[in-house]
């Protein structure tokens, strides 16, 4: 096999195998794609910058996987001048990457992010086309978004020129690297964004000449007709971020904290976490019935919580609204909420018909929701 195959097809493998492993990652969890071009600087003596490129398969719990390559700028290596081939230094790398900072890959929600990582890779240093050297690598890096699509970002790696560790007897030095350059992110996995197209689809099917009909989709029991009357006691309160309480105003994940907690079901604080409550349901208004839980999703994330009260409506406390209220989603305003409708949960009664605690454990702390932009309402 020639030098140039041999190369050609190193270069290479770090990117397929990062290709190869997108399907299972995207399986497990909403994931973003992204493209990076780079340079790297090898801070010892006559060494030239590489220029390289990175595929990026980024989940949004903070884990990635990343395959890179790239090649020197210059060619050291004299012989091609006599022989005619040319054996610049190369390497390849795959990298698994752990985000260190609390971010959201979806939508453009991204905020500054360090971030550790580790990886192996394989390398010719352009002294002969035999040279191929194995290594593993490890370091650390920072992301800093430039818009909703880019994040330019730096990192320093410390490649080991054998699989041992740094500490053990007779380990060679690591040498150090610094990368820097830009990530553009070019697609997602198809757990997000289709599922908001399937939900703008069903906004156009429940038009007022075909609002949800009650009578096909009846109450699940009366004690969540209970809570829609308990609800309704509060129309009128005002909305206040953070708020959990009549007296001082509710924010929304407040307001049905509050309500359920009066027929004996704790809920988590957070509409992320109320998320993950109760019994899932298909994202899909016609899968709800009254009582039920409905969130909404903004620039990628669930940051608002409603209860469908019937007759297609919800009640909730709105920041847009000025507090709680209900909302005939048949309206130009209710059809934001339609549009943004990404997950439904459901409470149920224990034989008693009375609600139970549907927690299931969820105690960890999450940033409270920020107030919705939805259209105001009419005048």
């Amino acid at each position: 096999m020639s030098p140039t195959v041999r190369r050609s097809g190193a270069l290479s493998g770090a990117l397929v195998t990062a290709a190869l492993l997108v399907p299972a990652v995207a399986r497990s969890q909403q994931s973003d794609l992204s493209i990076s071009p780079f340079v790297s600087f090898l801070p010892s003596a006559g060494a030239s910058p590489l220029a390289g490129l990175a595929l990026t398969l980024a989940g949004d719990a903070g884990f990635s996987l990343r395959g890179s390559a790239h090649m020197s700028l210059e060619n050291t290596n004299n012989d091609y001048l006599i022989n005619g081939t040319s054996l610049r230094p190369w390497g390849a790398d795959a990298d698994a990457v752990f985000s260190l900072g609390a971010r959201s890959l979806l939508a453009g929600r991204r905020t500054w992010a360090p971030y550790a990582f580790v990886g192996v890779g394989t390398a010719n240093d352009g002294s002969g086309a035999g040279a191929y050297r194995s290594n593993w690598s490890y370091g650390a890096g920072l992301s800093v978004p430039l818009g909703a699509a880019i994040d330019a970002f730096g990192e320093s790696r410390w490649r080991m020129s054998q699989f041992v560790l740094p500490t053990a007897s007779l380990a060679p030095s690591p040498t150090n690297e610094f990368r820097f350059g830009l990530s553009f992110h070019v697609g997602r996995s198809p757990a997000s964004p289709p599922e908001r197209r399937r939900t703008r689809d069903r906004r156009t099917e429940l038009t007022p000449s075909s609002a949800i009909n009650t009578s096909r989709y009846p109450m699940v029991n009366d004690g969540a007709a209970r809570v829609v009357e308990t609800a309704q006691e509060y129309v009128g309160t005002p909305y206040r971020y953070g708020g959990t309480s009549p007296g001082g105003g509710f924010d929304a994940a407040g307001f049905v904290q509050y309500v359920f907690a009066r027929h004996g079901v704790q809920l988590p604080r957070t509409s992320q976490q109320q998320a993950r409550a109760g019994a899932e349901l298909s994202p899909d208004w016609r899968a709800v019935s009254t009582g039920d839980l409905v969130m909404f999703e903004e620039n990628g994330k669930i940051d608002h919580v409603a209860i469908y009260a019937g007759h297609n409506r919800i009640i909730h406390s709105s920041a847009s609204g000025g507090g709680v209220r209900f909302d005939d989603l048949s309206t130009p305003r209710g059809e934001w909420f339609m549009d943004h409708m990404v997950a439904a949960r459901r409470v149920t009664p224990d034989a008693g018909n009375l609600m139970i605690d549907l927690t299931r454990g969820l105690t960890a702390t999450a940033p409270l929701d920020p107030p919705d932009h939805a259209p105001k309402p009419a005048p």
